[in-house]
C-alpha cells in the first residue's frame, strides 16, 4: 500500500493515525516493529537493572566507569560501523550484531547467578555492547530505509522511535517487578538479566525473512573501492553540506549536555534525602517510566511535525526545553515534581533527537545513509563521555563535602543551564535551516 504522508490535512491526531496506518500495511516494517518491541522491552529492563546494581554496589564512580565502558568503543568504532553497513549485506550484519548482543546478555546473566558481579565485568559487558552497537545502530537505521518508501522514511523512523519509548515506559516498571522477585529482600538483577536474554528470540527468528538489498556501495566494493575511501566519502559529504553540519552541531550539544540526565538519574535517586532507602529501586523504575512516557509523547509530536517544512523552531524549543527540565529535576524535592520534570525532559529530548536525526537522514542519499548515520551517532557517543565526566565530578564533590549524593545538584544544574545557553547561541544556523527548508 503506498504511503502519502503529505495528504492528511486534518488534525494532528488524524495525521498521526493516517501515517501509522499506512506504515502498518507494510508487512516487513510491521514485523520488524513488533519484534523490536519485544527486544527493546528486555533491553529496557536490562539497563534499569544493570544501572541499579552498579550504583548500589559501586556508587557514582561505578556509573562513571559504566558510561565510559560503553562510550569509548562505540565512539571509536561508529564510523567504521556505518561504512560496514553500506558495504556489507545489512541483513547479515544485523543478524551478527543481534547475536553478539545475545551472547553478551547470556554472559552477564550467568555471572549474576553466581552472586556479586564485579565492576570490571559490568564495564566489560557495557564495552562489548558499545562496540556491537556501533555496527548495530547503523545497520538497523539502513534496514528501515529499505522497508519503506523514501517519502515515508521520516514517519517510519519516528514510529520506530515510538515503539522504543513504549517499551521504555513499561520496561523499567517490569524491571522493578523482576528485581523484587526472589526469596530474599535483596534486589534480584539476575531475573531481569534472564528476561533480557529471552527477549532476543523473536527478533533473531525474524531476521532471515527481512529484505536483503544490495546498495550502490556494495557495487563500489566489488569494483575494488577501499574501506578507508568509503569512510572518507561520508565525511566529505557532510563537510560539503552546511545544513547537515548545523543539525549535527545541535545533536552534539543535546547529547553532551542534555541526554546524560538519564544515565545520572540513579545517582539522583540513591543519594536523595527523601527518595533513597530500601524501596528506592522502585522510585528509580517509576522515574524511568515517566521519562519513557514523555519520550513517547515526544515521538508522537515528531511524527506530527515530521512532514513540516519549518524545523528550526521545534528543534530550538525542544532542546531548550530539555535544559530547563533538567534544572527543574535537580531542584525537585519530592517524587511528584521529579516525575513531572523527567516527563518533560523525556519528551523534549526525544523530540529534539528524533527531528534532528530524521532530517539528517532525509538530506542523505540512500547509498551514504549508513556512513552519515554513523557520523551522527558520533555526536550521540558524547553522551557516554559526558555522563562519565559528570559522574566522576559528582563523586569528587560528594567526597570533598563528606555528604553522599551532594554533588548531583550543582553539576546537573550547570549542565542544564549550559545547554540552554548554547542552544541560544546556535539559533542563527537553525533558523537559516528553517528558511532554506521553506
Amino acid at each position: 500500500m503506498p504511503v502519502h504522508p503529505e495528504e492528511p490535512q486534518g488534525s494532528v491526531i488524524g495525521r498521526l493515525l493516517s501515517s501509522a496506518r499506512s506504515l502498518w500495511h507494510l508487512r516487513d516494517f510491521r514485523r520488524f516493529w513488533v519484534a523490536n518491541l519485544v527486544s527493546n522491552l528486555g533491553t529496557s529492563a536490562f539497563v534499569m537493572a544493570m544501572s541499579w546494581l552498579t550504583v548500589k554496589s559501586y556508587g557514582a564512580s561505578g556509573i562513571a566507569a559504566l558510561a565510559l565502558g560503553y562510550g569509548v568503543p562505540q565512539f571509536l568504532l561508529q564510523v567504521v560501523g556505518g561504512a560496514a553497513a553500506d558495504r556489507i549485506n545489512r541483513r547479515r550484519l544485523f543478524q551478527l550484531t543481534e547475536t553478539g548482543f545475545l551472547l553478551v546478555a547470556l554472559t552477564l546473566w550467568l555471572a549474576s547467578m553466581q552472586g556479586s558481579v564485579p565492576l570490571w565485568l559490568l564495564v566489560a559487558v557495557n564495552a562489548c555492547n558499545g562496540a556491537i552497537s556501533a555496527f548495530d545502530s547503523a545497520a538497523r537505521t539502513a534496514l528501515i530505509s529499505e522497508m519503506v518508501p523514501r517519502p515515508a522514511l521520516m514517519e517510519a523512523q519516528q514510529l520506530y522511535s515510538a515503539s522504543s519509548n513504549i517499551t521504555n515506559i513499561f520496561g523499567p516498571a517490569l524491571g522493578g517487578v523482576l528485581l523484587s522477585i526472589g526469596t530474599s529482600d535483596r534486589s534480584h538483577e539476575e531475573v531481569a538479566f534472564f528476561f533480557n536474554v529471552i527477549s532476543f528470540v523473536p527478533l533473531l527468528a525474524l531476521i532471515p525473512w527481512m529484505p536483503s538489498v544490495q546498495s550502490a556501495t556494495h557495487a563500489a566494493r566489488a569494483q575494488g573501492e577501499s574501506f578507508l575511501r568509503s569512510v572518507a566519502q561520508g565525511m566529505h559529504f557532510v563537510r560539503g553540506a552546511w545544513n547537515l553540519r548545523a543539525l549535527l552541531q545541535l545533536l552534539a550539544v543535546v547529547m553532551l549536555l542534555g541526554m546524560p540526565f538519564q544515565t545520572l538519574l540513579p545517582i539522583f535517586v540513591h543519594g536523595h534525602h527523601a527518595m533513597g532507602g530500601d524501596q528506592s529501586h522502585g522510585i528509580y523504575a517509576a522515574l524511568l517510566s515517566a521519562i519513557a512516557l514523555g519520550g513517547f509523547v515526544g515521538a508522537l509530536l515528531g511524527m506530527a511535525s515530521g512532514s513540516g517544512r519549518q524545523p528550526g523552531w521545534p528543534l530550538l524549543a525542544s532542546a531548550a526545553g530539555l535544559g530547563l527540565s533538567i534544572v527543574l529535576l535537580a531542584a525537585s524535592d519530592v517524587i511528584h515534581w521529579a516525575s513531572l520534570a523527567v516527563f518533560f525532559a523525556g519528551a523534549c529530548g526525544v523530540l529534539a533527537v528524533n527531528l534532528d536525526t530524521a532530517l539528517v537522514e532525509g538530506l542523505t542519499p540512500v547509498a551514504l545513509q549508513g556512513r552519515v548515520s554513523a557520523i551522527a551517532s558520533l555526536s550521540k557517543g558524547l553522551q557516554s563521555f559526558s555522563a562519565a565526566a559528570a559522574s566522576g565530578l559528582m563523586h569528587w564533590i560528594a567526597v570533598q563535602r563528606g555528604v553522599p549524593g551532594s554533588g548531583y545538584v550543582p553539576v546537573q544544574v550547570a549542565m542544564g543551564l549550559a545547554l540552554i545557553l548554547v542552544v541560544v547561541l546556535l539559533r542563527g544556523p537553525l533558523l537559516r535551516l528553517e528558511r532554506t527548508a521553506a
